[in-house]
């Protein structure tokens, strides 16, 4: 792992008849090319974290996650490169035969399971006290990755992306726990504006979350934000029919591999606005894909 690497960002305009009647120019921003493991956004938000593992001389790195969790999968690919041990603390109960978290444990990390109650206490202080006893030297990364040092990352990957597209009218991205957005929100200086679109159902609260962890990285907006509550299709993790077959026809008209969860709740949203006039014609949009293509290996597509 060499999180000090250049590269190129990867960006390419879209081909679709939709776009062409609202007047619109989108483009696809592929950051899940930037690395095969730690893929696109995961890159950026664990970048800083586990380098200052290093600098401080901690050995250990901890976090949690679901049992497909792209997370959890990049972080123990990256602890492993860097050679750190790391522990995943994991939601509920899983099969020997679950790919993400077989690739986690072969890249050594250890695997403990918390059920869904003691999960939902996973930022209790109480319960967190307990866990650490467990760990005392380890560093701990929330869910998701989204702390202080993953904004610092991620504001790097929106600077890639200016200068690749230095004058955006909107940018478009998924979101979990927020880190990703509010990275994005503090390394804008360009773009116009930026579109988060929440994969869990009532995520409003999420306006709070990311103007906390803003708060707590001492950074500000660098351009107008928003969140759109309409692209969870029945919650997170929630895959029906009708949004597969939504995927795979956003896949075959764009030759792309895209990852249920995320990018294509994300895209799936963003097609709607466009199809309602949402988006200013003559706009320059972007869609970020955040990777996460492991992910696809829990469901059946």
């Amino acid at each position: 792992m060499n999180f000090h690497a250049d590269f190129d960002l990867n960006y390419h305009l879209l081909d679709s008849d939709l776009y062409r009647d609202q007047n619109l120019s989108v483009y696809l921003i592929r950051s899940d090319q930037i690395h095969g493991q730690v893929s696109g956004n995961k890159w950026f938000k664990l970048k800083y974290s586990l380098l200052s593992a290093l600098e401080n001389n901690i050995a250990q790195v901890v976090s949690f996650g679901g049992a497909y969790s792209n997370h959890i999968h990049a972080l123990a690919f990256a602890a492993n490169g860097l050679g750190l041990q790391s522990v995943g603390f994991i939601r509920g109960q899983w099969s020997d035969d679950n790919p993400t978290l077989g690739d986690a444990k072969r890249w050594g990390m250890q695997l403990i399971s918390l059920s869904r109650e003691e999960y939902r206490l996973k930022s209790d202080p109480g319960f967190l006290c307990e866990l650490k006893k467990q760990f005392p030297n380890a560093l701990w990364i929330p869910e998701g990755g989204s702390n202080t040092a993953a904004l610092q990352g991620v504001s790097e990957l929106m600077g890639l992306i200016e200068q690749q597209l230095p004058d955006l009218d909107v940018l478009v991205s998924a979101c979990g726990t927020g880190g990703t957005l509010a990275g994005l929100i503090a390394g804008a200086s360009k773009t116009r504006a930026i579109l988060g679109v929440p994969v869990l159902k009532g995520a409003g609260f999420l306006n709070a979350d990311i103007n906390q962890l803003l708060l707590n990285a001492k950074l500000t907006a660098g351009c107008a934000w928003q969140l759109d509550l309409e692209g969870h299709y029945g919650g997170y993790a929630k895959v029906k029919a009708e949004h597969k077959v939504h995927m795979r026809q956003l896949e075959k008209q764009h030759d792309i591999l895209l990852e249920p969860v995320y990018t294509a709740k994300m895209w799936r949203r963003f097609d709607e606005l466009v199809s309602s006039g949402y988006f200013a014609r003559g706009s320059k949009v972007a869609l970020l894909h955040s990777g996460g293509l492991q992910g696809r290996r829990g469901f059946k597509l």
